[in-house]
């Protein structure tokens, strides 16, 4: 549980507004539904650290899924059509396509579990890797 102190702040206002300008848009290769599951949502917080993954409902009632990232003011924006997901993006970096390239290279590695996750900790950066997939390597800079 986080304390107060570390808590996010909830994403407010029209989301679809924030999504009105996309850059690109194109069929997934993976359903956005991937990231309600812990390992995969925990490779896109690997991938891209400030993306929150965001559900909400339509006044029609349909499921609509949202990735953003508020200090690089890029956003995916995921609707589904009879099994198939579209993705909208915008802003300086692409979070679905950095994502979405994360879990295809961990499903080829055999969709690994934590225990493959090897960490390296120095006072300049974390290092996340799974051995043998130099795709699947990470490394988050400190301030």
């Amino acid at each position: 549980m986080q304390a107060r102190s570390q808590a996010e702040v909830p994403i407010a206002g029209d989301l679809s507004a924030r999504t009105a300008y996309p850059d690109n848009e194109r069929e997934t290769e993976l359903s956005p539904l991937l990231l309600e599951d812990w390992m995969p949502a925990f490779l896109a917080q690997l991938a891209a650290p400030g993306a929150h993954f965001t559900r909400a409902v339509s006044a029609e009632g349909h499921r609509l899924l949202y990735l953003f990232d508020p200090d690089r003011e890029s956003f995916a924006a995921f609707t589904e059509n009879e099994g198939t997901w579209t993705v909208r993006q915008g802003g300086p970096l692409t979070l679905w396509d950095t994502i979405e390239r994360a879990l295809i290279a961990w499903q080829a590695a055999g969709a690994p579990d934590i225990t493959e996750v090897r960490l390296h900790i120095t006072q300049e950066a974390h290092t996340y890797w799974i051995e043998g997939h130099p795709e699947l390597r990470w490394q988050q800079r400190l301030l």
